[in-house]
């Protein structure tokens, strides 16, 4: 049984996988919230936001245990590291992301915007991803 543990830092707390993923399960009971998504479409969703999107969209993401969302951030690579477990979607609560950038054109012009909304929907869409829009951010729940 492998013990997970964090690089770099003092772990709040040494679980193995089963263990974490029981605290989650027993957390959205407590909460009387449902799964929506499986870790596989998790799964999808990260590697489309990588090699789909004209750009790597930043996102903020909220752990089912956490009290407030993580910082927002664009790495994808490591999009559901929970507790030092790499892959850990199934304790994803929510994710919003906001497929929108700028890219910089030089000091005297005024950079250009680049929403790749229509884009993120249509991945949403092809891969029959639930998800909420609203003022171009988009939210889509691992539990509600």
């Amino acid at each position: 049984m492998a013990v997970l543990r964090y690089w770099g830092f003092e772990p709040r707390c040494i679980m193995n996988a089963d263990e974490l993923r029981e605290t989650i399960l027993q957390t959205a009971q407590n909460k009387s919230l449902e799964s929506c998504m499986s870790e596989e479409k998790w799964d999808i969703l990260r590697r489309a936001m990588m090699n789909d999107m004209p750009f790597q969209p930043p996102y903020t993401l909220k752990f089912l245990t956490d009290e407030s969302p993580c910082a927002e951030d664009m790495n994808w690579h490591e999009a559901y590291v929970y507790e030092g477990l790499f892959n850990g979607a199934f304790a994803v609560e929510w994710v919003k992301i906001r497929p929108c950038t700028q890219k910089v054109r030089g000091k005297l012009i005024a950079p250009e915007n680049i929403d790749a909304g229509k884009e993120l929907e249509w991945i949403l869409k092809k891969y029959s991803i639930p998800y909420e829009e609203e003022n171009g951010v988009y939210c889509i729940y691992g539990y509600r």
